[in-house]
């Protein structure tokens, strides 16, 4: 019997829902986000699949929307500053602009839009003769 209760209790637990609410995604707090897949792009050579880590950016970061920044998730990790945030259509849109970064010439723009209702990322970065997209994760913490 003690057996059928803990395996009742454990298949209880799968079937609550995992899914984010749009309410958890609306900037008012921090949000502890992932990489899962990115891609660089040329206008000659199209887009070809990289990792985080060839693209010189972090695998896991946090965004804090209130304090306008986004910092990796390592010690020491580097922090960028959020210029702009607005929601539009159950998307949190964050924008931002850096001076030259390693392995990009010039400066670069960036936008991250969050689905508010999943937590689905993308990432668009762009800069002279270059552009990378990157799909990831947002849960808040």
């Amino acid at each position: 019997m003690r057996k059928f209760i803990l395996a009742l209790f454990f298949v209880s637990l799968c079937l609550i829902p995992l899914q984010v609410s749009a309410a958890d995604i609306d900037g008012s707090a921090p949000l502890l986000c992932s990489v899962t897949k990115a891609f660089e792009c040329s206008e000659d050579e199209g887009c070809t699949p990289a990792s985080a880590m060839d693209l010189n950016l972090p695998r896991f970061f946090r965004i804090d929307a209130p304090q306008k920044k986004v910092t990796a998730v390592k010690e020491g990790g580097r922090t960028t500053v959020i210029q702009n945030i607005s929601e539009v259509d159950g998307k949190l849109i964050l924008q931002g602009a850096e001076k030259a970064v390693e392995n990009v010439r010039g400066g670069i723009g960036w936008t991250a839009i969050i689905m508010q209702e999943s937590g689905n990322l993308i990432l668009s970065i762009s800069g002279d003769d270059a552009g990378f997209i990157v799909f990831g994760a947002c849960l808040k913490q």
